[in-house]
């Protein structure tokens, strides 16, 4: 965003269209109320000249925080004003704020829940208190990442008069379907979990010159909810969890409240990346949501955005909503993504929606026998597209709880499991493929268990044998049913998940099992291969129950029950 007479506006670059106004900020803390009378602590960056903070009226941009602000073990200064990079936009006449959540930081209070509906009424109250400083114009924008993207979006449920743009990133639109994809808990999303020796790092405000505020804030920290405790204690999408006295799936899921959203009228800005398992939620959101909306997908893991200035695209999108500056963002494709390759290259490309071609040639490749002769993998099958013929045949598989990674795996991919499960794939590609789109898994599977976990992956097979996962998807055996959702999931399997739901698998009987994979956009070169892998545990489930014997899964593919991986081929 330096400063230049030239005026650009695209994607990840802004210039010329606002004027540097100033070269310094300053940064205060202090308290502010909420209706319950909960003190929150926000820091506020402003502009300002000789070290004095300017006067007049700005508009507002601010994130709902878990730390504003805190201390290292080495004594090291962490503001998230300027890890952020968001203190920039003070240059450009913005007053940019973070509020510490009840329960979090310095602020006071308890954390109930997971965004629950009193954090999202707090995010009224703050929003409404930075419209009515004499230093604001009543224009106010929030904006977040991850945790913080959940926050923003919540603060569009409330119907705050002033918030007038969200720019949130990573976040998930029903969090059953991001936190408990196919009905299977991830490895993240318990946190956070801090010690009292690590929450009295949190900076106490400016007046709390002794850090009593602080301790008496970490003190009534010490009630927040156990977060781990409670989606342990809540396996299905409308379970009660008595902890906190509410179904939360439900009540923390933005997509509760799309009715609320829609008549705010508030504009959304959604970003994510294509290495991060919240990639389906932010398309998901705009699908859904009437909203003006905009999404930007790149090469990302989750919340990155390495080779792109995400404050300068924030700094676009406020400034048309907030300040009125037509630089032309609304009038581009509302989608922006990228499509890499396995060589590294790739482009940025613009839809008018998502998926970006909805007349792609959906391909459905089958699982078969036969050998690839490419990996020591259970069976080493093949995929093709033709429909398998003869007698119907299967492959038993017991399942391995050995997966493993070399590096600690969230919110990314994890690594090849290939020879600890079921493999099928494809001769060597004439032409390159490109991949963009929702990949689909129907497989005709028994069991010897009545209930079990199942993960496939999607991947790209170099000629020299190197994997590259695409993809996967995930399910859990006894919630295999699928209904029709209440939002609109782009057309793939939803699985609704309630505890009424559930249904063991029939002993001895091979039932359909359809769930998607998360949404990609990548091309196959020629001469590599496409796989498709089965298997019965992953590294990024959480709390698994292993089962002694393990069970035995059997894919069938015979053409009476023919197993297969629908592909959305773009060209």
């Amino acid at each position: 965003m330096a400063g230049t007479d030239e005026r650009v506006s695209r994607p990840g670059q802004y210039a010329g269209y606002a004027p540097v106004l100033y070269d310094e900020w300053v940064r205060t803390s202090q308290y502010l109320p909420t209706r319950d009378g909960t003190r929150l602590a926000v820091d506020l960056y402003r502009p300002a000249v000789n070290g004095k903070a300017v006067e007049r009226p700005f508009p507002v941009v601010w994130e709902h925080q878990l730390s504003r602000a805190s201390l290292a073990e080495d004594g090291t200064l962490s503001l998230r004003g300027v890890t952020s990079g968001m203190a920039e936009l003070t240059r450009y006449g913005y007053t940019v704020a973070f509020v510490d959540r009840r329960g979090n930081g310095a602020s006071f209070g308890t954390m109930t829940g997971y965004h629950s509906r009193t954090e999202a009424s707090d995010a009224y109250d703050v929003t409404e208190w930075l419209a009515a400083q004499s230093w604001s114009d009543g224009h106010v924008g929030v904006f977040g990442c991850s945790n913080t993207g959940d926050a923003a979006m919540q603060a569009a449920t409330v119907g705050a008069p002033h918030l007038k743009a969200v720019f949130a990133g990573n976040y998930s639109f029903h969090k059953y379907d991001a936190f408990q994809r196919g009905g299977i808990r991830a490895n993240w999303g318990a946190g956070p979990n801090r010690t009292r020796e690590e929450d009295l790092r949190n900076l106490p405000v400016d007046a709390d010159d002794d850090g009593s505020l602080l301790r008496q804030a970490v003190a009534e920290h010490q009630a927040n909810t156990s977060l781990k405790d409670m989606w342990q204690a809540a396996p299905y999408r409308d379970s009660e969890v008595a902890s906190v006295g509410t179904r939360p799936w439900l009540e923390y899921s933005v997509a509760t409240y799309k009715d609320a959203i829609e008549r705010s009228g508030v504009p959304v800005y959604s970003f994510d990346g294509w290495d991060d398992d919240f990639r389906k939620e932010s398309l998901v959101s705009a699908a859904t949501l009437s909203n003006p909306h905009k999404v930007l997908v790149g090469p990302w893991p989750h919340c990155g955005s390495e080779g792109f200035d995400i404050v300068a695209e924030r700094h676009r999108f406020f400034d048309y909503w907030l300040k009125g500056v037509d630089n032309g963002i609304m009038q581009e494709p509302p989608v922006h993504y990228y499509t890499g390759s396995s060589d590294g290259t790739g482009e940025w490309r613009d839809a008018r929606q998502w998926p970006p071609n909805p007349l792609a040639r959906q391909t459905r490749y089958y699982l078969d026998g036969g050998s690839s002769g490419t990996v020591g993998s259970v069976n080493d099958g093949t995929l093709d597209r033709s429909r398998p013929r003869g007698h119907g045949a299967g492959d038993a598989y017991r399942v391995d709880y050995s997966v493993s990674s070399p590096e600690p795996v969230g919110l990314a991919q994890t690594c090849p499991q290939d020879e600890k499960g079921l493999t099928y794939t494809t001769a060597p590609l004439h032409d390159d493929v490109e991949l963009t789109g929702h990949p689909e898994v129907s497989l005709h599977m028994s069991s010897t268990t009545p209930d079990g976990n199942v993960f496939a992956y999607l991947s790209d097979v170099a000629p020299d044998g190197t994997v590259r996962i695409l993809t996967d998807g995930r399910i859990r055996l006894a919630l295999r049913s699928t209904q029709r959702a209440p939002y609109d999931v782009l057309g793939t399997p939803w699985h609704r998940g309630n505890a009424g739901d559930a249904e063991p698998m029939p002993e001895g009987r091979a039932e359909r099992v359809d769930f998607d994979m998360l949404p990609l956009s990548s091309v196959v070169p020629a001469g590599h291969r496409l796989r498709v892998t089965v298997t019965g545990a992953d590294v990024r489930e959480s709390d698994r129950t292993e089962l002694s014997p393990a069970p035995v899964y059997t894919v069938h593919r015979g053409p009476a029950h023919a197993s297969s991986i629908t592909l959305p081929i773009a060209r």
